[in-house]
């Protein structure tokens, strides 16, 4: 009998490399998704001189996890208003990031006094920009400033705005910060319960006087509260460790000015 064996027709054999090209197909789909999902969320926190000192706090909250990288590119005086905030934004996306934290809005206050309105529009053509890859915004409030800085009520004006923005957006979250760093008001207060339970430092002293700048105490708490959405959202574990204590609340930046996180809580007043 002539031909080919059984099981050796070109036929057959065309099968069984399609067979092996789907198992080397699926085996590769396979290990690509046990390396995404061993990869790190990546988070990226912008913001002014406030947000600097709330950094470390939460690269300490979120890095405790063991599943999230915190990149802080926090510098002071940033505003979506002012030169060079475009250059500034591209450096901070150019990793892609899978969330970009946002605490700003100091430093543009009197344009949102003036023109709500117009800067509501700024609000949603940065939006767009950070998330235009996917990313997802979280938006912290302005935190309660002093009453001596006379600024509340800009500051509200602008905290309004930064809610607005959430609601109309899937894609952003908004927190509010007064519940976290304020007292029971909501209002400014140099000590309140941090992270543990018991009272701590969470805003500056300068020069004798009340400052908007962050101890650890408010870091951490500001921390804490953006580990919680990123808990809820992103699936990502609870922290190990201690980390609300951790050497990076010995950053020199809580020294500046000297002795700016050392009040005593008996001489708040």
């Amino acid at each position: 009998m002539s031909g080919s064996p059984i099981g050796s027709t070109p036929r057959a054999w065309a099968r069984r490399w399609a067979f092996l090209a789907l198992l080397v197909v699926a085996a590769l789909v396979s290990f690509l998704l046990s390396v995404a999902s061993d990869r790190p969320v990546l988070v990226v926190s912008i913001g002014d001189s406030v947000t600097y000192d709330a950094d470390p706090g939460l690269r300490a909250a979120l890095e405790a996890t063991g599943s999230v990288v915190v990149d802080t590119r926090s510098i002071g005086g940033v505003g979506l208003l002012r030169a060079g905030i475009d250059d500034y934004l591209a450096d901070a996306l150019s990793d892609d990031p899978a969330v970009v934290v946002v605490m700003l809005g100091g430093w543009d206050l009197g344009e949102i006094v003036a023109d709500p309105a117009a800067y509501a529009v700024r609000l949603d053509e940065v939006a767009d920009r950070l998330t235009a890859d996917g990313a997802h915004v979280v938006w912290l409030a302005m935190p309660p400033t002093p009453p001596g800085e006379g600024i509340e009520e800009a500051r509200q004006t602008a905290n309004g705005l930064f809610g607005e923005l959430a609601d109309r957006r899937s894609d952003v979250d908004y927190v509010a910060t007064g519940p976290l760093l304020g007292d029971e008001a909501g209002a400014f207060t140099r000590f309140r319960t941090g992270v543990m339970g018991l009272d701590v430092q969470v805003r500056k002293v300068r020069d004798g006087r009340d400052d908007g700048h962050l101890c650890p105490g408010g870091a951490a708490l500001l921390g804490r509260a953006v580990l919680d959405l990123m808990v809820d959202r992103f699936d990502v574990s609870e922290p190990s460790g201690e980390w609300w204590a951790g050497e990076w609340t010995t950053d020199a930046r809580y020294d500046d000015p000297p002795g700016a996180c050392a009040a005593m809580a008996t001489s708040s007043g």
